[in-house]
């Protein structure tokens, strides 16, 4: 059994992304592809998994099922089907992958149209879908028989790692699992590196910006980044957004942590937990529970960092920003991340933010001419990782953590009772051993795929090659999923997406210096101030719940 380390979190509806549609190699903004049904008749001689030997005989099944993954790999998710419906004759399975950009606004419409035909998706990305139960609920399933391991589907994941509590009373549906990890890094080229006079990797901010000084000197891009408005807010910009204030606000949590008197408290964890900054883990749903109507009601008395206008933290870490930021290629506002990606590919640019799959894909980015450009591919070139830099202040109360979490976002479009257990077996299937190695075989022997980090699932077996490289990854510290500042603040009000619309305005303008940061903190206040209650309604909250935190708001539809 895999020994799994220590991944802590939990969800955040929308912001990780894209996460990995963006970061799977630069691929993500590709023209949508026709829906491709993936045959029985094996014609490209292609031999779907045996079944593992010892595993429980399947019950037979029948009825189609539509993948329609999010910036995925048709290649990979193609050998899954063809291995279920080997188990299955009588099932159809159809791979049918939409590219990331724009695919929030291609499944609200498929639901605004009627019924969707796709099944399984990616749920993160509409906030308004999972207030309405749009997607099918995990959480009655995973209490029964996995038929492909014997046992209850529930032990087939790290529910710990997945920062899921099947006990939590605030836990009322789970519409998407999340069985794989991401931890954002900083990507190298050791070459450029080397050629600047560059010998240690940055672990502070200065010495990040001292580098870069040096690298531009020697006329390289010192670091690449997409710009656009799907970066700025759930891309790699929006990641470098959140990280950097958690450095200044973690102190949050005593602000909206959980009190005695709260529906939300619990006993369990929230007895022993005292706060403490030397624990890059010590706010993690896993340590302490928070109460969400503290934090909106924070928000709302604009209280101590959950205040913009006028604060010295934002202001300091915003200007911080600004200056990594200055170092990305010119024009790079308005850059998708498949273009960015591109310059470091091809050896322009010598740093930018990644995940630890570019471990396994980059490799296979120099080859391929699309990603580069050029026919053939381009000369490759020796690259490292190293964590994210930490601002040092003042202000500073702690060292950067970064995005360290569970990701996946897989989901069911909710239909009738048949057609959800024929996707609940499908999933089951595939977070068993049997299933989930045909996937990770599919993935290792890929063009376009890569797995982005330790997969949470329980009984499997990794390459060993793979395992090292994982925990050669060291963990500092996770920010996504938690309702501090830098998530809730940093890149839009909550997620809300008029408000979102708005900071990618403002921040644009920001770093094109057409307005200050107190002129940029000064609007953004008043943005969020504007737009507060239009954000507490999408999320069936009402201004009265805020007059007492301690009390369950009703269930409204």
């Amino acid at each position: 059994m895999f020994p799994f380390r220590r991944f802590v979190s939990l969800i955040l509806i929308t912001s990780l992304i894209t996460l990995l549609a963006a970061c799977s190699g630069g691929s993500a903004n590709r023209a949508e592809p026709a829906p491709t049904p993936v045959s029985n008749n094996n014609n490209d001689n292609t031999t779907p998994a045996e079944p593992a030997t010892g595993q429980p005989a399947a019950p037979s099944k029948s009825g189609t099922i539509q993948i329609s993954l999010r910036g995925a790999s048709a290649e990979v998710w193609g050998k899954v089907a063809e291995a279920y419906m080997a188990k299955h004759p009588d099932v159809k399975v159809v791979v049918d992958i939409k590219p990331a950009e724009g695919y929030r606004d291609w499944l609200q419409a498929q639901f605004a149209a009627g019924e969707p035909e796709a099944d399984f998706v990616n749920t993160n990305e509409n906030s308004d879908l999972n207030e309405d139960q749009k997607f099918v609920d995990f959480k009655p399933w995973l209490e029964t028989e996995n038929p492909y391991t014997g046992k209850l589907w529930k032990e087939s994941f790290n529910l710990d790692g997945m920062g899921v509590n099947l006990d939590d009373p605030n836990l009322q549906t789970l519409q998407a699992l999340n069985f794989e990890s991401v931890q954002i890094l900083w990507m190298y080229n050791k070459e450029m590196f080397e050629k600047a006079g560059i010998t240690d990797t940055p672990k502070t901010f200065n010495e990040l910006t001292a580098a870069f000084d040096k690298l531009k000197a020697a006329g390289y891009i010192p670091f690449t980044i997409g710009g656009n408005a799907l970066s700025l807010w759930s891309g790699q910009a929006g990641w470098l957004m959140r990280i950097y204030p958690d450095q200044y606000f973690r102190d949050y949590v005593e602000l909206i942590r959980s009190k005695p008197e709260d529906y939300t408290y619990m006993p369990s964890i929230d007895d022993n937990w005292k706060f403490d900054l030397n624990d890059p883990y010590n706010d993690s749903r896993s340590n302490v529970s928070t109460n969400e109507l503290r934090m909106y009601k924070a928000i709302k008395d604009k209280v101590g960092p959950y205040k913009v206008e006028g604060n010295p933290a934002w202001r300091e870490v915003l200007t911080n920003l600004k200056t990594l930021f200055s170092y990305a290629p010119e024009g790079f506002m308005g850059m998708s991340e498949e273009q960015a990606y591109k310059l470091f590919l091809t050896g322009k640019a010598a740093t930018m933010v990644a995940l630890p799959s570019s471990y396994w894909q980059l490799p296979k980015d120099f080859a391929d001419a699309e990603k580069t450009g050029e026919s053939g591919g381009v000369k490759s070139f020796d690259f490292g990782f190293f964590n994210m830099p930490s601002m040092e202040g003042e202000l500073v109360q702690a060292p950067a953590r970064t995005i360290h979490i569970y990701t996946g976002f897989y989901g069911f479009v909710k239909k009738n009772a048949e057609q959800t257990a024929l996707n609940i077996d499908f999933m089951m299937y595939l977070t068993s051993p049997e299933g989930y190695k045909v996937y990770l075989e599919a993935v290792q022997n890929s063009k376009d795929a890569s797995l982005s980090g330790a997969p949470l699932l329980n009984d499997i077996e990794l390459p060993e090659e793979m395992k090292k490289t994982f925990e050669s990854f060291d963990a500092i510290g996770n920010t996504e999923g938690l309702n501090s500042p830098g998530n809730v603040l940093a890149r839009g009000l909550h997620d809300y997406q008029p408000s979102v619309q708005s900071y990618i305005g403002l921040i644009s303008k920001y770093f094109n210096d057409e307005i200050d940061v107190d002129q940029l903190l000064k609007q953004y206040q008043a943005d969020i101030d504007a737009k507060f209650e239009a954000m507490l309604k999408e999320r069936k909250k009402e201004l009265s719940d805020l007059e007492h935190p301690e009390r369950q708001p009703p269930v409204r539809q």
